[in-house]
Protein backbone atom coordinates (compact mmCIF):
# COMPACT_ATOMS: atom_id res chain seq x y z
CA UNK A 1 0.00 0.00 0.00
CA UNK A 2 1.35 3.43 -0.65
CA UNK A 3 2.35 5.79 2.00
CA UNK A 4 2.74 9.51 2.51
CA UNK A 5 6.41 9.86 3.16
CA UNK A 6 7.73 13.23 5.07
CA UNK A 7 11.54 13.75 3.63
CA UNK A 8 13.87 15.76 4.90
CA UNK A 9 17.33 16.96 2.39
CA UNK A 10 20.67 17.49 4.81
CA UNK A 11 23.13 18.73 2.99
CA UNK A 12 26.88 17.46 3.52
CA UNK A 13 29.35 20.74 3.10
CA UNK A 14 32.69 19.92 4.05
CA UNK A 15 36.43 21.28 2.37
CA UNK A 16 37.94 18.77 -0.17
CA UNK A 17 39.82 17.21 2.10
CA UNK A 18 36.94 15.62 4.19
CA UNK A 19 36.66 12.30 1.86
CA UNK A 20 36.54 9.50 4.48
CA UNK A 21 33.76 11.22 6.61
CA UNK A 22 31.63 11.77 3.70
CA UNK A 23 30.99 8.17 3.00
CA UNK A 24 30.91 7.27 7.14
CA UNK A 25 27.57 10.37 6.60
CA UNK A 26 25.76 8.52 3.52
CA UNK A 27 26.11 5.33 5.50
CA UNK A 28 24.98 7.30 9.02
CA UNK A 29 21.91 8.45 6.76
CA UNK A 30 21.11 5.14 5.75
CA UNK A 31 21.40 3.76 9.24
CA UNK A 32 19.33 6.21 10.87
CA UNK A 33 16.37 5.55 7.81
CA UNK A 34 16.75 1.82 8.57
CA UNK A 35 16.13 2.14 12.14
CA UNK A 36 13.72 5.04 12.58
CA UNK A 37 12.46 6.39 9.46
CA UNK A 38 10.18 2.93 8.31
CA UNK A 39 8.64 3.02 11.68
CA UNK A 40 7.64 6.88 11.33
CA UNK A 41 7.13 7.30 7.40
CA UNK A 42 10.23 9.41 7.51
CA UNK A 43 13.29 9.84 5.18
CA UNK A 44 16.47 11.52 5.44
CA UNK A 45 18.31 12.07 1.96
CA UNK A 46 21.79 12.95 1.95
CA UNK A 47 22.66 15.47 -0.77
CA UNK A 48 26.20 16.72 -1.96
CA UNK A 49 27.42 18.71 -4.44
CA UNK A 50 29.07 15.44 -6.51
CA UNK A 51 26.16 13.67 -6.74
CA UNK A 52 23.37 16.97 -6.83
CA UNK A 53 24.83 19.28 -8.63
CA UNK A 54 24.13 19.54 -12.94
CA UNK A 55 25.90 22.00 -15.14
CA UNK A 56 24.78 25.24 -14.90
CA UNK A 57 26.05 28.73 -16.94
CA UNK A 58 25.79 32.41 -16.40
CA UNK A 59 26.38 32.83 -12.37
CA UNK A 60 29.25 31.94 -9.96
CA UNK A 61 29.66 28.14 -9.19
CA UNK A 62 28.64 28.56 -5.29
CA UNK A 63 25.28 30.94 -6.19
CA UNK A 64 24.56 28.10 -8.72
CA UNK A 65 24.72 25.27 -6.01
CA UNK A 66 22.69 27.54 -3.68
CA UNK A 67 20.08 27.60 -6.42
CA UNK A 68 19.86 24.04 -7.21
CA UNK A 69 19.85 22.20 -4.23
CA UNK A 70 21.61 24.13 -1.57
CA UNK A 71 19.14 26.65 0.08
CA UNK A 72 16.89 23.84 -0.01
CA UNK A 73 17.77 21.50 2.25
CA UNK A 74 16.25 21.22 5.67
CA UNK A 75 19.24 20.28 7.40
CA UNK A 76 23.00 20.12 7.12
CA UNK A 77 26.24 18.63 8.23
CA UNK A 78 29.46 20.49 7.98
CA UNK A 79 33.06 18.62 8.62
CA UNK A 80 36.21 20.64 9.07
CA UNK A 81 39.69 19.32 9.18
CA UNK A 82 42.73 21.23 7.75
CA UNK A 83 41.41 22.76 4.89
CA UNK A 84 39.25 25.96 4.98
CA UNK A 85 38.02 25.52 1.28
CA UNK A 86 37.68 28.59 -1.49
CA UNK A 87 36.49 31.78 -1.00
CA UNK A 88 32.97 32.97 -2.37
CA UNK A 89 31.84 36.94 -3.03
CA UNK A 90 30.63 36.80 0.54
CA UNK A 91 32.35 34.21 2.67
CA UNK A 92 35.69 32.54 3.32
CA UNK A 93 34.60 29.61 1.89
CA UNK A 94 31.67 27.64 -0.02
CA UNK A 95 31.47 25.69 3.56
CA UNK A 96 30.95 28.83 5.71
CA UNK A 97 29.01 29.99 3.23
CA UNK A 98 26.21 26.95 3.16
CA UNK A 99 26.80 26.89 7.05
CA UNK A 100 25.34 30.89 7.53
CA UNK A 101 22.76 30.59 4.78
CA UNK A 102 21.14 27.86 6.15
CA UNK A 103 20.98 28.97 9.92
CA UNK A 104 19.81 32.69 8.66
CA UNK A 105 16.83 30.49 7.54
CA UNK A 106 16.72 28.55 10.75
CA UNK A 107 17.89 25.70 9.70
CA UNK A 108 20.01 22.92 11.64
CA UNK A 109 23.35 22.33 11.16
CA UNK A 110 25.28 19.66 12.74
CA UNK A 111 29.23 21.33 12.97
CA UNK A 112 31.97 19.38 13.45
CA UNK A 113 35.80 19.71 13.82
CA UNK A 114 38.24 16.74 13.17
CA UNK A 115 41.58 16.23 15.75
CA UNK A 116 42.54 13.82 13.51
CA UNK A 117 46.51 13.08 13.24
CA UNK A 118 47.77 14.44 10.23
CA UNK A 119 51.49 13.95 8.16
CA UNK A 120 52.47 17.90 8.94
CA UNK A 121 53.96 17.71 5.04
CA UNK A 122 50.62 17.93 3.56
CA UNK A 123 49.07 20.58 5.59
CA UNK A 124 48.52 23.70 4.26
CA UNK A 125 49.24 26.12 7.19
CA UNK A 126 47.23 29.31 5.87
CA UNK A 127 43.97 27.33 5.03
CA UNK A 128 44.26 25.43 8.48
CA UNK A 129 44.63 28.75 10.13
CA UNK A 130 41.22 29.77 8.62
CA UNK A 131 39.92 26.86 10.14
CA UNK A 132 40.98 27.22 13.98
CA UNK A 133 40.10 30.88 13.46
CA UNK A 134 36.72 29.76 12.21
CA UNK A 135 36.46 27.18 15.16
CA UNK A 136 36.97 30.26 17.68
CA UNK A 137 34.52 31.94 16.44
CA UNK A 138 31.92 29.57 16.65
CA UNK A 139 32.42 28.84 20.48
CA UNK A 140 30.33 31.40 21.26
CA UNK A 141 27.47 30.87 18.68
CA UNK A 142 26.13 27.12 19.63
CA UNK A 143 27.60 24.00 19.74
CA UNK A 144 29.69 21.61 17.89
CA UNK A 145 31.72 18.71 18.22
CA UNK A 146 35.15 17.48 18.17
CA UNK A 147 36.41 13.94 17.21
CA UNK A 148 40.05 12.11 17.20
CA UNK A 149 39.05 9.30 15.21
CA UNK A 150 36.56 7.89 12.33
CA UNK A 151 34.72 5.18 14.77
CA UNK A 152 33.88 8.24 17.20
CA UNK A 153 32.78 10.81 14.48
CA UNK A 154 30.10 8.05 13.05
CA UNK A 155 29.04 7.32 16.86
CA UNK A 156 28.60 10.88 17.64
CA UNK A 157 26.59 11.64 14.38
CA UNK A 158 24.70 8.75 14.49
CA UNK A 159 23.81 10.13 17.89
CA UNK A 160 23.05 13.56 17.48
CA UNK A 161 20.85 12.88 14.09
CA UNK A 162 18.86 10.20 16.44
CA UNK A 163 18.21 12.90 19.16
CA UNK A 164 17.39 15.84 16.70
CA UNK A 165 15.45 13.85 14.29
CA UNK A 166 13.40 11.68 16.24
CA UNK A 167 12.60 14.64 18.92
CA UNK A 168 11.31 16.96 15.58
CA UNK A 169 8.99 13.63 14.94
CA UNK A 170 7.96 13.01 18.12
CA UNK A 171 6.60 16.75 18.77
CA UNK A 172 5.39 16.46 16.06
CA UNK A 173 2.70 13.25 17.01
CA UNK A 174 2.26 15.63 20.34
CA UNK A 175 0.63 18.19 18.49
CA UNK A 176 -1.40 16.66 16.03
CA UNK A 177 -1.58 12.92 14.82
CA UNK A 178 -1.42 13.94 10.91
CA UNK A 179 -0.18 16.23 8.58
CA UNK A 180 0.55 19.70 9.82
CA UNK A 181 0.82 21.88 6.89
CA UNK A 182 -0.30 25.50 7.27
CA UNK A 183 -0.34 27.68 4.39
CA UNK A 184 -1.16 31.17 2.42
CA UNK A 185 -0.63 33.26 -0.28
CA UNK A 186 2.26 35.99 0.17
CA UNK A 187 3.53 38.40 -1.69
CA UNK A 188 7.01 38.79 -2.84
CA UNK A 189 9.32 41.72 -3.45
CA UNK A 190 13.21 41.04 -5.36
CA UNK A 191 13.37 37.27 -4.38
CA UNK A 192 11.79 38.11 -0.31
CA UNK A 193 8.76 37.18 1.43
CA UNK A 194 6.93 41.27 2.10
CA UNK A 195 5.10 42.20 4.65
CA UNK A 196 2.86 44.50 2.29
CA UNK A 197 1.76 43.24 -0.54
CA UNK A 198 3.62 45.47 -3.37
CA UNK A 199 2.49 46.15 -6.96
CA UNK A 200 5.12 47.39 -9.14
CA UNK A 201 5.19 48.99 -12.63
CA UNK A 202 8.59 48.14 -15.00
CA UNK A 203 9.95 51.08 -16.21
CA UNK A 204 12.96 50.11 -17.95
CA UNK A 205 12.36 48.28 -20.95
CA UNK A 206 12.33 51.47 -23.47
CA UNK A 207 15.61 52.55 -21.67
CA UNK A 208 17.26 49.08 -21.38
CA UNK A 209 20.49 48.75 -23.21
CA UNK A 210 18.63 46.64 -25.66
CA UNK A 211 16.71 49.34 -27.32
CA UNK A 212 19.91 51.63 -26.93
CA UNK A 213 21.62 49.32 -29.09
CA UNK A 214 18.83 48.73 -31.36
CA UNK A 215 19.06 53.01 -31.79
CA UNK A 216 22.96 52.66 -32.33
CA UNK A 217 22.90 50.22 -35.08
CA UNK A 218 20.54 52.24 -37.16
CA UNK A 219 21.87 55.59 -36.11
CA UNK A 220 25.36 53.78 -37.76
CA UNK A 221 23.40 52.24 -40.80
CA UNK A 222 22.99 56.23 -41.59
CA UNK A 223 27.29 57.23 -41.20
CA UNK A 224 27.22 54.16 -44.53
CA UNK A 225 24.38 56.05 -46.31
CA UNK A 226 25.82 59.29 -46.16
CA UNK A 227 29.22 58.41 -47.32
CA UNK A 228 27.91 57.29 -50.44
CA UNK A 229 27.58 60.00 -53.29
CA UNK A 230 25.72 59.41 -56.24
CA UNK A 231 25.29 61.92 -59.39
CA UNK A 232 22.73 62.61 -60.81
CA UNK A 233 20.29 60.36 -62.99
CA UNK A 234 22.81 60.35 -66.01
CA UNK A 235 24.22 58.33 -68.12
CA UNK A 236 27.55 58.07 -69.28
CA UNK A 237 28.60 56.22 -72.77
CA UNK A 238 31.82 56.40 -74.84
CA UNK A 239 32.43 59.08 -73.11
CA UNK A 240 29.76 61.06 -73.79
CA UNK A 241 26.78 62.40 -71.27
CA UNK A 242 22.85 61.76 -72.02
CA UNK A 243 21.14 63.63 -69.46
CA UNK A 244 17.57 62.02 -69.25
CA UNK A 245 14.47 64.17 -70.23
CA UNK A 246 10.91 63.77 -68.30
CA UNK A 247 9.93 60.75 -69.69
CA UNK A 248 13.14 58.58 -69.99
CA UNK A 249 14.72 59.45 -72.97
CA UNK A 250 18.12 61.09 -73.45
CA UNK A 251 17.05 64.55 -75.42
CA UNK A 252 20.68 65.83 -76.51
CA UNK A 253 24.45 64.25 -76.45
CA UNK A 254 27.25 66.29 -75.43
CA UNK A 255 30.33 66.06 -76.83
CA UNK A 256 32.70 68.08 -75.49
CA UNK A 257 30.47 71.25 -75.87
CA UNK A 258 29.53 70.28 -79.44
CA UNK A 259 25.24 69.42 -79.60
CA UNK A 260 25.25 67.00 -81.96
CA UNK A 261 22.14 65.31 -83.68
CA UNK A 262 19.26 64.27 -81.00
CA UNK A 263 17.46 62.29 -83.02
CA UNK A 264 20.26 59.69 -83.96
CA UNK A 265 21.72 59.23 -80.21
CA UNK A 266 17.92 58.67 -78.99
CA UNK A 267 17.36 55.43 -81.67
CA UNK A 268 20.66 54.29 -80.67
CA UNK A 269 20.07 54.32 -76.70
CA UNK A 270 16.46 52.79 -77.54
CA UNK A 271 18.26 49.93 -79.57
CA UNK A 272 20.81 49.27 -77.08
CA UNK A 273 17.60 49.02 -74.74
CA UNK A 274 16.07 46.95 -76.72
CA UNK A 275 18.73 44.40 -77.24
CA UNK A 276 18.77 43.98 -73.21
CA UNK A 277 14.79 43.93 -72.67
CA UNK A 278 14.82 41.01 -75.13
CA UNK A 279 16.50 39.15 -73.11
CA UNK A 280 15.88 40.14 -69.38
CA UNK A 281 12.96 42.66 -68.41
CA UNK A 282 14.26 45.44 -66.02
CA UNK A 283 12.72 47.39 -64.06
CA UNK A 284 13.92 50.35 -62.68
CA UNK A 285 13.30 50.94 -58.83
CA UNK A 286 11.86 53.40 -57.27
CA UNK A 287 11.71 53.78 -53.14
CA UNK A 288 8.15 53.16 -51.90
CA UNK A 289 6.82 56.38 -50.04
CA UNK A 290 6.12 54.20 -46.98
CA UNK A 291 9.69 53.27 -46.40
CA UNK A 292 10.90 57.35 -46.49
CA UNK A 293 8.11 58.45 -44.51
CA UNK A 294 9.41 56.00 -41.69
CA UNK A 295 12.86 56.64 -42.21
CA UNK A 296 12.40 60.37 -41.96
CA UNK A 297 10.36 59.79 -38.87
CA UNK A 298 12.84 58.22 -37.21
CA UNK A 299 15.62 60.83 -38.41
CA UNK A 300 13.60 63.40 -36.56
CA UNK A 301 12.88 61.49 -33.64
CA UNK A 302 16.66 61.26 -32.64
CA UNK A 303 18.07 64.37 -34.58
CA UNK A 304 20.28 62.35 -37.33
CA UNK A 305 22.06 64.36 -39.89
CA UNK A 306 21.67 62.71 -43.38
CA UNK A 307 22.44 64.43 -46.92
CA UNK A 308 19.76 65.83 -48.69
CA UNK A 309 20.16 63.22 -51.48
CA UNK A 310 19.66 60.71 -49.08
CA UNK A 311 16.70 58.79 -50.95
CA UNK A 312 18.64 58.89 -54.66
CA UNK A 313 19.30 55.41 -55.87
CA UNK A 314 20.43 56.59 -59.24
CA UNK A 315 19.26 54.71 -62.12
CA UNK A 316 19.26 50.96 -60.27
CA UNK A 317 16.70 48.94 -61.54
CA UNK A 318 15.50 44.97 -60.94
CA UNK A 319 16.14 42.20 -63.61
CA UNK A 320 14.35 39.42 -63.57
CA UNK A 321 16.56 36.29 -64.25
CA UNK A 322 15.09 32.82 -65.23
CA UNK A 323 16.25 30.64 -62.88
CA UNK A 324 17.14 30.91 -58.78
CA UNK A 325 13.49 31.45 -57.34
CA UNK A 326 10.97 28.96 -56.32
CA UNK A 327 11.19 26.29 -53.78
CA UNK A 328 13.34 24.39 -55.74
CA UNK A 329 15.18 27.23 -57.46
CA UNK A 330 13.84 26.43 -60.95
CA UNK A 331 11.46 29.70 -60.79
CA UNK A 332 12.66 32.99 -61.94
CA UNK A 333 14.06 35.72 -59.78
CA UNK A 334 15.43 39.41 -60.02
CA UNK A 335 18.99 40.71 -59.45
CA UNK A 336 19.64 44.14 -59.34
CA UNK A 337 21.20 46.20 -62.09
CA UNK A 338 23.33 49.29 -61.63
CA UNK A 339 26.72 50.22 -59.80
CA UNK A 340 28.16 48.96 -56.67
CA UNK A 341 27.52 52.06 -54.93
CA UNK A 342 23.68 52.33 -56.14
CA UNK A 343 23.66 48.48 -54.91
CA UNK A 344 24.78 49.22 -52.06
CA UNK A 345 22.79 52.44 -50.77
CA UNK A 346 19.73 50.52 -51.79
CA UNK A 347 20.45 47.76 -49.74
CA UNK A 348 21.46 49.55 -46.75
CA UNK A 349 18.39 51.99 -46.88
CA UNK A 350 16.16 48.81 -47.03
CA UNK A 351 17.92 47.39 -44.05
CA UNK A 352 17.21 50.68 -42.03
CA UNK A 353 13.78 50.62 -43.15
CA UNK A 354 13.65 46.97 -41.56
CA UNK A 355 15.77 47.71 -38.35
CA UNK A 356 13.28 50.73 -37.86
CA UNK A 357 10.37 48.21 -38.47
CA UNK A 358 11.78 46.32 -35.57
CA UNK A 359 12.31 48.98 -33.35
CA UNK A 360 8.81 50.67 -33.32
CA UNK A 361 7.29 47.17 -32.76
CA UNK A 362 9.45 46.67 -29.82
CA UNK A 363 8.66 50.25 -28.92
CA UNK A 364 4.88 48.98 -29.21
CA UNK A 365 5.34 46.05 -27.59
CA UNK A 366 7.40 47.24 -24.41
CA UNK A 367 5.03 50.52 -23.95
CA UNK A 368 2.28 48.28 -23.53
CA UNK A 369 4.38 46.14 -20.97
CA UNK A 370 5.47 49.32 -18.92
CA UNK A 371 1.49 50.55 -19.06
CA UNK A 372 0.77 47.29 -16.80
CA UNK A 373 1.17 46.39 -12.86
CA UNK A 374 2.94 43.88 -11.57
CA UNK A 375 2.82 41.49 -8.38
CA UNK A 376 4.78 38.58 -7.44
CA UNK A 377 3.05 35.87 -5.26
CA UNK A 378 3.83 33.04 -3.58
CA UNK A 379 2.58 29.93 -1.61
CA UNK A 380 3.79 29.66 2.03
CA UNK A 381 4.23 26.54 4.26
CA UNK A 382 4.63 27.78 7.62
CA UNK A 383 4.15 24.38 8.73
CA UNK A 384 6.16 21.35 10.73
CA UNK A 385 4.80 18.76 7.48
CA UNK A 386 4.64 18.62 3.86
CA UNK A 387 1.60 18.67 1.88
CA UNK A 388 0.22 17.75 -1.57
CA UNK A 389 -2.26 18.30 -4.37
CA UNK A 390 -3.14 22.24 -3.44
CA UNK A 391 -5.35 23.97 -5.12
CA UNK A 392 -5.07 27.75 -5.13
CA UNK A 393 -7.86 30.16 -6.35
CA UNK A 394 -7.43 33.97 -6.58
CA UNK A 395 -10.37 36.28 -6.72
CA UNK A 396 -9.89 39.67 -8.16
CA UNK A 397 -12.78 42.18 -9.58
CA UNK A 398 -13.41 42.02 -12.54
CA UNK A 399 -11.34 45.01 -15.04
CA UNK A 400 -8.61 44.78 -13.30
CA UNK A 401 -6.84 41.31 -13.79
CA UNK A 402 -4.89 41.42 -17.11
CA UNK A 403 -5.75 37.71 -18.54
CA UNK A 404 -3.35 35.64 -20.93
CA UNK A 405 -5.49 36.71 -23.61
CA UNK A 406 -5.25 40.17 -22.95
CA UNK A 407 -1.13 40.24 -22.71
CA UNK A 408 0.53 42.25 -25.50
CA UNK A 409 1.39 40.17 -28.68
CA UNK A 410 4.38 41.30 -30.31
CA UNK A 411 4.62 42.46 -34.13
CA UNK A 412 5.31 40.14 -37.00
CA UNK A 413 8.80 40.87 -37.30
CA UNK A 414 10.06 40.47 -33.28
CA UNK A 415 8.07 37.48 -32.50
CA UNK A 416 10.92 35.02 -32.96
CA UNK A 417 12.66 37.34 -30.61
CA UNK A 418 10.32 37.95 -28.12
CA UNK A 419 9.58 34.28 -27.86
CA UNK A 420 13.19 34.01 -26.17
CA UNK A 421 11.89 36.81 -23.55
CA UNK A 422 8.59 35.27 -22.49
CA UNK A 423 10.57 33.60 -19.21
CA UNK A 424 12.30 37.04 -17.97
CA UNK A 425 9.72 38.68 -18.53
CA UNK A 426 6.38 36.77 -16.76
CA UNK A 427 8.24 34.36 -14.84
CA UNK A 428 9.58 34.21 -11.03
CA UNK A 429 12.99 33.76 -10.50
CA UNK A 430 14.18 31.16 -8.34
CA UNK A 431 16.11 32.82 -5.23
CA UNK A 432 17.06 32.21 -2.22
CA UNK A 433 14.31 32.29 0.59
CA UNK A 434 11.28 31.32 -2.38
CA UNK A 435 11.60 28.10 -4.76
CA UNK A 436 10.20 28.44 -8.58
CA UNK A 437 7.15 26.48 -9.53
CA UNK A 438 7.92 23.07 -10.73
CA UNK A 439 4.59 21.95 -12.49
CA UNK A 440 4.14 23.91 -15.88
CA UNK A 441 2.68 21.69 -18.67
CA UNK A 442 5.40 19.95 -20.62
CA UNK A 443 5.95 22.15 -23.57
CA UNK A 444 7.31 21.68 -27.12
CA UNK A 445 10.39 24.66 -27.75
CA UNK A 446 11.40 23.47 -31.18
CA UNK A 447 9.80 25.69 -34.06
CA UNK A 448 9.00 24.37 -37.57
CA UNK A 449 8.63 28.11 -38.75
CA UNK A 450 12.23 28.04 -40.39
CA UNK A 451 12.64 24.31 -41.17
CA UNK A 452 12.83 23.08 -44.99
CA UNK A 453 10.60 19.70 -45.79
CA UNK A 454 11.91 17.87 -49.06
CA UNK A 455 13.31 21.14 -50.23
CA UNK A 456 10.14 23.40 -49.58
CA UNK A 457 10.90 26.59 -47.86
CA UNK A 458 7.91 28.06 -45.96
CA UNK A 459 6.50 31.66 -46.95
CA UNK A 460 7.03 35.10 -44.90
CA UNK A 461 3.27 34.60 -43.78
CA UNK A 462 3.73 30.78 -42.73
CA UNK A 463 6.49 31.52 -40.71
CA UNK A 464 5.07 34.53 -38.81
CA UNK A 465 1.50 31.81 -38.48
CA UNK A 466 3.79 29.61 -36.69
CA UNK A 467 5.66 31.66 -34.48
CA UNK A 468 2.71 32.99 -33.36
CA UNK A 469 1.41 30.00 -32.46
CA UNK A 470 4.59 29.07 -30.55
CA UNK A 471 4.65 32.32 -28.59
CA UNK A 472 1.10 31.91 -27.88
CA UNK A 473 1.87 28.22 -26.49
CA UNK A 474 4.69 29.36 -24.67
CA UNK A 475 2.39 32.23 -22.91
CA UNK A 476 -0.29 29.54 -22.00
CA UNK A 477 2.88 27.70 -20.94
CA UNK A 478 4.19 29.75 -18.00
CA UNK A 479 0.38 31.84 -17.65
CA UNK A 480 -0.66 27.70 -16.59
CA UNK A 481 -3.76 29.17 -15.18
CA UNK A 482 -7.63 27.80 -15.37
CA UNK A 483 -9.34 31.67 -15.76
CA UNK A 484 -13.17 32.00 -14.74
CA UNK A 485 -15.15 34.71 -14.49
CA UNK A 486 -17.82 34.36 -11.63
CA UNK A 487 -19.96 37.17 -9.57
CA UNK A 488 -18.33 40.02 -10.51
CA UNK A 489 -14.61 38.38 -10.22
CA UNK A 490 -12.15 37.40 -12.69
CA UNK A 491 -10.89 33.91 -10.91
CA UNK A 492 -7.01 31.82 -11.08
CA UNK A 493 -6.58 28.58 -10.14
CA UNK A 494 -3.71 26.27 -10.20
CA UNK A 495 -2.07 23.09 -8.57
CA UNK A 496 0.50 22.87 -6.29
CA UNK A 497 1.21 19.42 -6.63
CA UNK A 498 3.72 19.03 -3.35
CA UNK A 499 4.87 21.58 -1.17
CA UNK A 500 7.40 21.16 1.47
CA UNK A 501 7.45 22.47 5.34
CA UNK A 502 8.72 25.46 5.76
CA UNK A 503 9.16 25.95 2.08
CA UNK A 504 7.91 29.36 -0.28
CA UNK A 505 7.10 28.70 -3.64
CA UNK A 506 6.17 31.15 -6.64
CA UNK A 507 3.07 30.85 -8.39
CA UNK A 508 3.48 29.79 -12.37
CA UNK A 509 4.02 33.94 -13.09
CA UNK A 510 3.97 37.37 -12.06
CA UNK A 511 0.89 38.57 -11.87
CA UNK A 512 -0.28 40.91 -14.35
CA UNK A 513 -3.09 44.31 -13.86
CA UNK A 514 -4.63 46.68 -16.11
CA UNK A 515 -5.18 48.78 -13.11
CA UNK A 516 -4.37 48.67 -9.13
CA UNK A 517 -7.05 46.91 -7.23
CA UNK A 518 -8.03 47.24 -4.06
CA UNK A 519 -8.39 43.81 -2.70
CA UNK A 520 -7.14 40.50 -3.94
CA UNK A 521 -9.17 37.35 -2.00
CA UNK A 522 -7.46 34.02 -2.59
CA UNK A 523 -8.40 30.10 -1.16
CA UNK A 524 -6.46 27.20 -0.58
CA UNK A 525 -7.75 23.32 -0.56
CA UNK A 526 -4.86 20.82 0.17
CA UNK A 527 -4.64 16.80 0.53
CA UNK A 528 -3.78 17.36 4.29
CA UNK A 529 -5.64 20.12 5.17
CA UNK A 530 -9.40 19.41 5.83
CA UNK A 531 -10.97 22.72 5.71
CA UNK A 532 -10.13 25.96 2.76
CA UNK A 533 -7.98 28.40 3.78
CA UNK A 534 -9.34 31.81 3.49
CA UNK A 535 -7.61 35.01 3.23
CA UNK A 536 -7.76 38.64 1.71
CA UNK A 537 -4.46 40.53 0.13
CA UNK A 538 -4.72 44.72 0.10
CA UNK A 539 -1.62 45.47 -2.38
CA UNK A 540 0.09 48.77 -2.56
CA UNK A 541 1.83 50.75 -5.04
CA UNK A 542 5.51 50.96 -5.29
CA UNK A 543 6.76 54.96 -5.19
Amino acid sequence: MPKNITQFDLLISCPSDVKEELEIIKDTVADFNRMYGAANNTSIVAKHWSTDAYPQLGEKPQNLLNKQFVLECDAAVAVFWTRFGTPTDNYGSGTEEEIEELLKSGKQVFLYFSDRQINPVSINFDQYKKVLEFRERYKDKGIFAPYSDLMEFKKKFLNHLSLYFVNLLANGNEKQSSHTSKLAVKGVRDGKITENLTIYKRRSYLESEFMTNMVSNIQSLFEKVNNICLPDKTIVSQGSEIKMGNDGTPPALVVGKSLTNVESAKNEWQDQLKGLNSIFSSVELTLPKELQSDIESFVEEFSIEINNDIFNIGKLSKQKQPFGGGPFGTGSSYTLVGSEDEKEKYRILIKVYGENNEFRQWESFFATLESKYYLDLCLANFGTSYDEDVDIRLYVKTGYLCTVKQLPVPGNDILATAIKFIEPFFKPEKSLTVNEYADYPEYGSISSSDIALYGLTRSYEEKVESRKEEYLESIDNVFCYEHFQDDGYDVICYKQSYIKQNTNVFFPSIIVFHSLPDTIRYEISSKFFPEVIEGELKPILEN
